[in-house]
């Protein structure tokens, strides 16, 4: 009889797992041992196991698919503690298969030996210790159907080397035997209430959510928004749901948003919240950008995002696609000529352009994130880290097609962007990816530079360079007085050290030399690294009123 560990490494063959991010360890050496043996299943051996879980983060989000990570008891789960928080918030399916110390060392302080499932209970759907050989294939198949059912996120599996190695007979059920692929469409009542409202609407607007990528609806949308003539304001961890650079696109909403959308968003009677969960950066979760006396209509796929922040006159639960068709139907032929979204956009290109001065010494973040924007090819991934440097990014960040945008949305953890983007890579092969971080964030996950050479993933990471926390100091000057503390410091040469690693790397001083440092690295055969030294008091803003 097979292994416990080849039924679950069987198991994920028949989920279409592809990869699995992670690191050896005493309690999960006989994953690895049959992964080893499975020619078609590629094992990512990454330096951290926070990198690790970032990658099946960014494989995730990339591919809109779930992702698997591993690593073994004690120290190699906690140090995922991270990412993990980040799918919970981010509505990623994250499915750990990690270890636990043999059960004769519990309760006995013994090395490593810890409470893992009360450890990870608040940052995943489910957390479970596999109690025996016959309780696993069960376990796996629950996972799956837990971290993918709406809204998804990340699951944590743990068991022992013992459990690993028994024997046990093969269950071997398919994905469709185990869990529903299907979601149910809105409810008829809902869809009259919806668009009874917008057939008196005056100036409706859409709110695009991620949702919709999830659900792969972008076509659908787009198709809506044209039959109806709608503008459509992303939300801003989902720029992608709704091309940006769509004649009917107001760009993303909110702090560090296009001041399009902004405008016009304020003055709408009726939003139109699609596939939406609503977000402090985009919305304040105040009235303001959302007028008080709009009404709302608010469309997801689960019932939980739903009333959490705005009090809502439609709330319709089911899928994108049949939220729209049955809109479309009862609203046919009619259409809204209410704001000029081209003249809307001219004025916030004036407004965006203004910001950008392309001969500043030190280089001038906004002009960083205007080369960026230029050199990343159409339908490039861009995947863009927390902190000062990924807020001058975001406002200038175009998007062309669905699943082009990564950001650690609701958790905003630092370091995530450039093992993240690995993982986006990997799912994405072929697709120019770049990674744009702060130099805090590139620090804390440096290691995976070895990785990203090893395993030869090709990317571009962009080091915006302030030698210091931004954001930290942007805080500092709003709330403190500008008295700087505990926010400076001194970095490598990210371009020597990337050359050290193997990889393509330069560093860039002055503005004029930029464009032509970018287009070297996406043109070099693996991983590259730009370090741009900016002007470190130069911060995107911190304070936002709607």
């Amino acid at each position: 009889m097979p292994s416990v560990a080849q039924t679950l490494i069987d198991g994920l063959r028949r989920e279409g797992v592809t990869h699995v991010f992670g690191i050896p360890g005493t309690q999960n050496l006989a994953l690895l041992d049959v992964i080893r043996e499975t020619p078609e299943m590629r094992f990512i051996l990454t330096r951290h196991e926070q990198g690790a879980a970032f990658m099946a983060y960014g494989y995730a989000r990339a591919g809109q698919r779930p992702a698997v990570v591993t690593a073994t008891e004690g120290p190699g789960v906690t140090n995922m503690a991270t990412p993990f928080g980040a799918a919970y918030r981010g509505n990623v399916p994250l499915i750990g298969i990690n270890g636990l110390q043999e059960e004769w060392l519990h309760e006995k302080d013994a090395s490593q030996e810890m409470d893992q499932i009360t450890f990870f209970k608040p940052i995943t759907k489910w957390a479970y210790s596999i109690t025996g050989p016959n309780k696993a294939q069960e376990a796996l198949r629950k996972a799956f159907r837990t971290a993918l059912a709406e809204p998804p996120g990340p699951v944590h599996l743990e068991a022992s080397t013992a459990i690993y190695r028994a024997e046990v007979e093969a269950e071997a059920q398919l994905p469709q035997q185990y869990r529903a692929s299907v979601l149910p469409d809105v409810a008829g009542q809902c869809l009259e209430q919806a668009s009874a409202l917008l057939a008196k609407a005056e100036r409706p607007v859409i709110l695009a959510g991620s949702g919709i990528l999830r659900e792969r609806a972008s076509t659908e949308l787009i198709a809506f928004a044209e039959q109806h003539n709608i503008p459509v304001a992303p939300l801003q961890f989902s720029p992608d749901a709704f091309p940006t650079s769509h004649p009917l696109a107001l760009g993303p909403l909110g702090r560090n948003g296009w001041n399009s959308a902004n405008r016009v968003v304020k003055q709408a009677d009726v939003v139109i919240a699609v596939g939406a969960r609503m977000d402090l950066f985009s919305t304040t979760f105040k009235h303001g950008l959302i007028r008080d006396d709009a009404i709302l209509i608010h469309q997801a796929a689960s019932v939980d995002p739903i009333g959490t922040v705005f009090p809502v006159d439609v709330a319709a639960v089911g899928s994108t696609p049949s939220f729209l068709a049955g809109l479309a139907i009862r609203l046919e032929g009619q259409r809204w000529d209410w704001v000029d979204v081209a003249a809307e956009i001219a004025l916030w290109e004036e407004e965006r352009q203004a910001l950008i001065d392309p001969y500043a010494e030190p280089i001038q973040p906004a002009f960083v994130a205007d080369v960026l924007r230029r050199t990343l090819p159409k339908g490039g991934i861009m995947v863009v880290d927390a902190g000062n440097a990924g807020k001058h990014v975001r406002q200038h960040f175009v998007s062309y097609a669905p699943d082009t945008y990564i950001f650690i949305d609701n958790w905003a953890a630092v370091g995530a962007g450039f093992p993240t983007a690995l993982g986006a890579a990997l799912a994405r092969p072929g697709v120019p990816v770049l990674a744009v971080q702060g130099d805090m964030g590139f620090m804390c996950n440096i290691g995976e530079l070895e990785t990203a050479v090893r395993e030869k993933i090709k990317l571009v990471a962009v080091v915006i360079n302030d030698q210091g926390l931004g954001n930290e100091r942007a805080f500092q000057d709003a709330y403190y007085g500008g008295k700087h503390f505990a926010v400076d410091y001194q970095n490598p040469d990210f371009g020597v050290l990337a050359r050290a690693f193997g990889a393509h790397g330069e560093k860039v001083t002055r503005p004029g030399d930029l464009e032509a440092a970018m287009q070297r690295a996406f043109a070099a055969e693996g991983p590259a690294v730009v370090d741009v030294m900016i002007d470190k008091l130069n911060l995107a803003p911190v304070l936002f009123k709607a």
